[in-house]
């Protein structure tokens, strides 16, 4: 019995012992370490869209090809932008086109804004291959300088970045977006945006 009553007290040591030095683990245990914000990408210290200067190809009135610059003052006003930074010669790239075309439909409420390095008769043939000219929401350019994949800190493409009307910050993508989630995003912004507009028209009829 006294044998018993001892392997009793010396199991409910152990089992008290075992509760404390698990105890001064957790509380020594290291906290999650803090973000240095001086190496954050540009694009996550501030939610205002970059500066955008690509050369982009036209048809010009009497049919001849040119091309001129596109900039941020070139951008729509009221609808989601979407900016992608792409290669002609990325599968990746040739693939999230091919989707965004099958649900152009669900997305016509953005603006899409395709920058690349690439020069531009590389950028047109790649137009001319998946005929995007019939889409008038998407424009495809030759970055002026390499300002935008240094402000994404983009290490992958097709690299997504979308933005609401008023050009702020919403989401990025680092390899491409998933077409459901991306049509949910820009419903979710139009709706807002259609909200918006009803709501002046209401106070301007006052």
């Amino acid at each position: 019995m006294k044998k018993i009553l001892l392997a009793s007290v010396l199991l409910s040591f152990n089992f008290l012992t075992f509760c404390q030095n698990k105890k001064t683990n957790d509380t020594t245990a290291k906290p999650a370490e803090k973000v240095d914000s001086t190496k954050l990408p540009a694009y996550m210290k501030t939610k205002d869209m970059p500066m955008i200067k690509m050369l982009v190809d036209v048809t010009t009135t009497n049919g001849k090809q040119d091309t001129v610059w596109f900039t941020n003052a070139n951008l729509p006003y009221d609808r989601p932008i979407i900016v992608i930074y792409f290669s002609p010669e990325c599968g990746h790239c040739q693939h999230e086109l091919k989707e965004l075309e099958k649900n152009m439909d669900s997305l016509k409420d953005a603006f899409f804004v395709f920058v690349s390095r690439f020069p531009v008769d590389s950028i047109k043939s790649f137009e001319k291959k998946y005929n995007t000219s019939i889409y008038p929401n998407m424009v495809f350019g030759k970055e002026a300088t390499y300002y935008i994949p240094v402000f994404y800190d983009i290490k992958f493409t097709p690299f997504i970045a979308i933005y609401n009307k008023k050009k702020q910050f919403v989401k990025s993508y680092d390899q491409g977006s998933g077409m459901h989630e991306l049509i949910e995003i820009v419903s979710k912004l139009a709706a807002e945006n259609e909200v918006e507009k009803k709501s002046k028209k209401k106070h301007t009829t006052i």
